[in-house]
């Protein structure tokens, strides 16, 4: 029997994680790789994930540090003016994050806007909060990635050798750049800062450790397809392909008609992994906007408020036909704003602390 007490389990932790860090890595990153780095964007997953393993053990340390979460820390020890500055500042960047991933959502299905009823399906999730949601991904984990694990073993009998040769060509600018792009993809690690509110104290060390196995089970799987994109395309083909992975979902082919179109099936991998970083980020700006008014009565409506600005971002992006813009707004303003936030905000509290001591 299901409790309801708000909290979650480490190892639903986990496959939250997964959902969030899979969908968006696995569809847009291939081709990045390709671009920046050829063969060698292998070493950019890697380098990638050392950086998003250090992030995380920078952020476990000052969430540890603060014996709560970030938000709850901000308004126990900021000014009120301080708090309310940097919670919008949350607010846009959770938005935002939230508009991309139903950009590309809705790209993936072909659409050319995000479609109402698919925003209207995330919003009713994200009512349910966050247990339910981490039931539900929970139960579809197993049959997801299973599904996902066969597909690739399939597509893997057929490789052309040839295309994985030529390692440690790149230069080591280009392998940065492309282990940047990994670590961009890995932005859901800042949700780690909202997540001591929904887990019990005592097992705070297994959920920094599940976040951590999340992460590396993102890269490996990543760093699998990668290997199997470029045995079957090559690099250079690669660069030109804009969803590599569902190219390659529609190349493969089962003897009889149980299957005809694999492509249109595996699809179902990257509806549910983008909802749930689309929702995942509805969740928390919706919580952001209630902590800015105070108030609990009109809670639907901020909802409602927050899917109507996801869904102007998404189609910004869409009318601008790429979302190079976004991604280095992204790079220049969230990633400093997840790098550097709860470390101010920890000497802020310090300091404070010292001078009423």
């Amino acid at each position: 029997m299901f409790s309801n007490n708000n909290r979650i389990s480490t190892r639903q932790v986990f496959r939250l994680f997964v959902f969030d860090f899979v969908g968006e890595s696995t569809l847009i990153l291939p081709s990045q790789l390709a671009a920046f780095a050829g063969n060698d964007g292998l070493a950019s997953i890697v380098l990638g994930g050392i950086m998003g393993s250090l992030y995380l053990w920078y952020l476990a340390y000052v969430l540890k540090k603060m014996e709560t979460d970030l938000v709850t820390y901000m308004e126990r020890i900021l000014p009120a003016w301080m708090k309310k500055i940097f919670l919008v500042l949350l607010l846009v960047y959770f938005t935002g994050m939230a508009g991309y991933g139903a950009y590309i959502f809705s790209d993936v299905i072909q659409k050319g806007l995000i479609a109402g009823e698919s925003l209207l399906t995330a919003g009713y999730a994200v009512c349910g909060g966050i247990e339910s949601r981490a039931r539900v991904y929970e139960i579809l984990f197993v049959v997801l990635f299973v599904l996902l694990a066969v597909m690739l073993l399939i597509a893997a009998g057929d490789l052309e050798m040839e295309y994985l040769y030529g390692f440690f060509q790149a230069d080591t600018g280009s392998v940065m750049k492309g282990s940047l792009a990994v670590f961009f993809c890995l932005m859901p690690l800042f949700l780690l800062a909202f997540f001591p509110s929904y887990v019990q104290k005592a097992k705070w060390g297994k959920l920094v450790h599940a976040v951590h196995a999340a992460m590396w089970f993102a890269i490996g799987v990543l760093a699998v397809l990668y290997v199997i994109l470029l045995g079957s395309f090559g690099s250079r083909s690669l660069t030109t392909m804009k969803y590599p992975a569902i190219t390659l979902m529609s190349s493969i082919h089962l003897r009889g008609s149980f299957l005809k179109r694999l492509d249109a099936f595996m699809i179902a991998i990257w509806f549910f992994t983008l909802f749930a970083l689309v929702t995942v980020f509805l969740f928390y700006a919706q919580e952001l906007v209630q902590k800015l008014r105070k108030k609990d009565t009109h809670k639907k409506w901020y909802l409602c408020g927050v899917m109507a600005a996801v869904f102007g971002v998404a189609e910004m992006l869409h009318q601008s036909s790429h979302g190079e813009w976004f991604r280095d707004y992204l790079l220049y303003i969230g990633i400093p704003l997840f790098l550097f936030l709860p470390l101010f905000v920890l000497l802020w509290g310090k300091g404070k602390k010292r001078h009423e001591g």
